[in-house]
């Protein structure tokens, strides 16, 4: 006499396959839901392209005022002042560092220049590692953008780069 069917080993190990694939789904469901929103990802692509295109106008007004700028680093101090292109009044500048790859460390300040036309700040972060520095005037009419490699132990041309925005 023959066994039932439940009590051999064929149908049960069919029945695993699946069942082991609807656990794992489940599990992955679970570890997605629980990790929100990536900050990477852009709901509003078309309206984040577009002020990409204004901001590189804004780039291409620095080029045309041959804005370049002197980035120097002594431990928690920048110091920022015009290579070229100075206006006649120094305007306030704001200057925003945003991290490569952890956003949490973004930060920016406004900067006024002192009596020699030097711009002085202070970093928040003392962790080595890439960022892309964004300098633009009060007025908002120009930008320049470069990545650069803190800490620095050498004094950087930071120029407008259209590749940056």
């Amino acid at each position: 006499m023959e066994k039932p069917w439940y009590k051999q080993f064929w149908p049960w190990f069919l029945m695993l396959l699946p069942f082991s694939v609807i656990i794992a789904m489940i599990i992955t469901l679970t570890i997605a839901s629980q990790q929100g929103d990536n900050p990477m990802v852009v709901d509003d692509y078309y309206k984040k392209g577009r002020g990409i295109n204004a901001q590189v106008e804004k780039v291409k007004a620095a080029q045309a005022l041959n804005i370049e700028f002197s980035f120097e680093q002594q431990e928690q101090i920048f110091t920022l002042s015009y290579a070229s292109g100075a206006p006649k009044q120094l305007s306030a500048l704001k200057v925003n560092f945003y991290h490569s790859t952890q956003a949490e460390k973004d930060f920016s300040e406004t900067l006024t220049a002192d009596a020699q036309g030097v711009y002085r700040g202070t970093l928040k972060h003392s962790e080595k590692g890439k960022w892309t520095i964004t300098i633009t005037p009060f007025d908002n009419s120009w930008r320049v953008t470069q990545q650069i490699q803190l800490p620095t132990y050498r004094k950087l041309a930071i120029k407008p780069l259209t590749y940056g925005v």
